[in-house]
């Protein structure tokens, strides 16, 4: 298993950073991502996500009927459907037969971490519970426990995260998307505060912090300070 996989070849072509990539002693392929915002992308993300395990699926010279099954798990703090399900898994249809269900040998699955887990295993509610609010009670929790604390070691020491210029481009761009730049809202400052978590823990400074949100937020250098003293007085 490689945490924080980098998956980007050049700084044109978009490409994934995989927070968890595995395989099993089966042969499939695995990706693991966390999604803690609903950017209304989460669809074409999966399918660029399994563009690239499709690379590593099929060996040169083999059949196709041998490709190596690829499943991309997002785990994410919001209900993406709004259906109050736990998981949805995203399954290519034939057109006019619903019935009929095709196999390309993709599995995409969304973890609603705030969905109804009564009426799930035993395992599953023990995984959300964690997830929601990082009560260990079990095994398995015990050991998803460890490998965080794992991550976050290695998180601290700057050798897995994405580049302060990757980060900027993604939060860039989705500011443009939502119209970040036609005034300040409560989903604005929401994300502001989200932006310089996610600064802090790419152990940037205060300076970097402040120039990085005058850049990408249209703020002058007052607002920037006074909204980057604000969030970390609460963290």
């Amino acid at each position: 298993m490689k945490r924080e996989a980098d998956k980007k070849k050049n700084a044109v072509y978009h490409g994934p950073r995989f927070d968890v990539y595995a395989e099993d002693e089966h042969g499939t392929i695995y990706d693991l991502e966390m999604q803690n915002q609903n950017h209304h992308d989460i669809e074409k993300r999966m399918a660029i996500y399994q563009g690239n395990l499709e690379k590593q699926a099929l060996y040169a010279g083999q059949s196709f009927s041998d490709r190596r099954q690829t499943v991309v798990l997002f785990l994410c703090d919001h209900d993406v459907y709004n259906l109050n399900r736990v998981h949805y898994q995203l399954i290519p249809q034939l057109v006019g037969y619903p019935e009929i269900l095709i196999d390309n040998g993709e599995t995409n699955v969304i973890v609603n971490l705030k969905g109804d887990a009564s009426k799930q295993a035993a395992l599953n509610q023990e995984m959300l519970t964690y997830f929601n609010d990082g009560t260990v009670t079990g095994k398995f929790s015990a050991a998803l426990d460890q490998a965080v604390r794992e991550v976050k070691n290695d998180a601290k020491k700057g050798e897995n995260y994405m580049t302060i210029e990757e980060y900027a481009a993604r939060q860039s761009a989705y500011a443009r998307e939502e119209g970040r730049e036609e005034g300040r809202t409560e989903e604005r400052a929401e994300k502001e505060v989200q932006t310089i978590k996610g600064l802090v823990t790419l152990n940037l400074d205060k300076d970097q912090i402040v120039k990085f949100l005058i850049d990408n937020f249209n703020l002058d250098k007052q607002e920037a300070l006074a909204t980057y003293e604000r969030v970390m007085a609460t963290t």
